[in-house]
């Protein structure tokens, strides 16, 4: 049996390089069976980025990673867990748990039940099976969570090609789901290539269920912290649940985080464990990775600025305001304008001069009863926003006026204007994909 790290790593690269190949499934288990007793997750998925690393295109692991997960199937192993609040409701692997659990249902008790039902010619249940099939559409929230957190913080510990290939899949099961409502809504519909495409997307959702529960999840609660699954959790509200309601709130208890203690030379080894599984590819790599960048940790400076979102320096947020197609004027409490942004093109024009002026005076003596009225009503809290719209010089422009607050402090009036001529005229649509 392998024992050595960067054997086993070539073992691995070996056995998926003859799936991709074309070779037979039976050969590449037997190979497998024959050189190992069992694999560490983030030795097959640092085997997937060598194969990325080396020019094959991450859409071809993609469409073969149900075949790899099959090989490895019952062989992947369980090492430890450096910490043991996975199971407590709140926690983000028990809610992602908690989904998938009705994700399965909703599959098995309604979706393949109604067609099943259709599929004898009962084409009356056609609407029940298109609800629940939209219905099944929330999963994008799981995906969004998984994809914006989790796959975040293995990159972080240098994990990046399970959320590679994964991401991947995500998109591919979005547009599944998008491809068969929209053929079951044709009048033309039929029972064959209906059931083609049902199956299809429901199996890639099933296998990534068997993906983040026995692949990712075992690998990520080895080598996330406890302070790391806080935050996830934290920011998990702010992408929103998918099929449930908002789980109780959760933290670590004290115990947990005693215990954490005790086992930190464990998680560290399993670190230690993910990074040598990637030190057979780094000399492949066209370019070094660079380190994660933990900049909750950063101190602010003259040069940045710490904010709850992000770090930015000084010359970075000067070149955003410049650059973003809207002119901001700020307000604050005294109704005294004390910033503008600097657009290459404003809308109406700003000096230097009118900072620590009234706003009221900034304007023509007809509109400054209408602004003061604003400012009052923002400040005694009567209301939030105002819009307005005008035409000048050929050019429809849109002003808003946003009320600024801390709980319940006013702050000021936020002026945003813009000049929307081009964005009235869109149509159709313009995507990503399509550059």
């Amino acid at each position: 049996m392998e024992t050595n790290t960067v054997a086993r790593q070539k073992k691995i690269v070996e056995i998926l390089q003859l799936l991709h190949a074309g070779g037979e499934f039976e050969e590449a288990k037997r190979l497998f069976n024959e050189s190992f007793d069992g694999v560490d997750v983030t030795e097959i998925t640092a085997a997937e980025r060598e194969l990325i690393q080396s020019g094959l295109n991450p859409s071809e692991i993609q469409r073969l990673c149900n075949v790899h997960a099959a090989v490895f199937k019952g062989s992947i192993t369980d090492i430890h867990r450096s910490n043991y609040e996975h199971e407590q409701p709140g926690h983000p692997v028990h809610t992602l748990k908690l989904e998938n659990k009705v994700i399965q249902s909703l599959i098995d008790d309604e979706i393949r039940w109604t067609f099943a039902k259709l599929e004898k010619g009962d084409w009356s249940v056609k609407e029940r099976l298109l609800t629940a099939l939209k219905d099944l559409q929330q999963i994008d929230k799981h995906y969004t969570r998984k994809e914006t957190l989790i796959f975040s913080y293995m990159e972080k510990y240098g994990i990046s090609a399970p959320p590679k290939v994964m991401w991947g899949v995500d998109d591919s099961i979005r547009e599944a789901l998008k491809e068969v409502i929209a053929y079951g809504e044709n009048e033309r519909a039929a029972v064959n290539p209906l059931r083609e495409k049902l199956e299809a997307a429901l199996t890639e959702i099933e296998e990534m269920i068997f993906k983040e529960e026995e692949i990712m999840i075992p690998m990520t609660l080895d080598v996330f912290s406890l302070a790391d699954w806080e935050k996830i959790a934290r920011d998990s509200e702010d992408i929103g649940y998918a099929f449930i309601p908002e789980p109780l709130p959760w933290k670590a208890s004290a115990a947990a985080l005693a215990k954490e203690k005790e086992v930190e030379p464990e998680r560290q080894a399993a670190i230690q464990r993910a990074k040598m599984t990637t030190e057979a590819i780094k000399e492949n790599l066209s370019e070094p990775e660079e380190p994660h960048f933990d900049w909750e940790a950063t101190q602010g400076s003259q040069d940045s600025i710490v904010l709850p979102t992000g770090v930015l320096k000084m010359n970075q947020l000067i070149a955003m305001f410049q650059t973003l197609p809207v002119d901001l004027t700020f307000v604050d409490a005294q109704d005294r304008v004390r910033f503008y942004s600097e657009g290459k093109e404003r809308v109406f024009p700003r000096t230097k001069s009118v900072i620590g002026r009234e706003v009221v005076n900034c304007h023509p003596p007809k509109s400054m009863h209408m602004v003061q009225q604003i400012l009052d009503d923002f400040r005694s809290g009567v209301r939030d926003t105002a819009d307005f719209w005008i035409d000048m010089r050929g050019k429809k422009i849109y002003i808003r006026y946003f009320a600024l607050r801390e709980a319940d402090e006013y702050l000021g009036c936020l002026e945003v204007t813009q000049e929307v001529s081009e964005i009235m005229n869109l149509e159709g649509q313009k995507r990503l994909l399509d550059e």
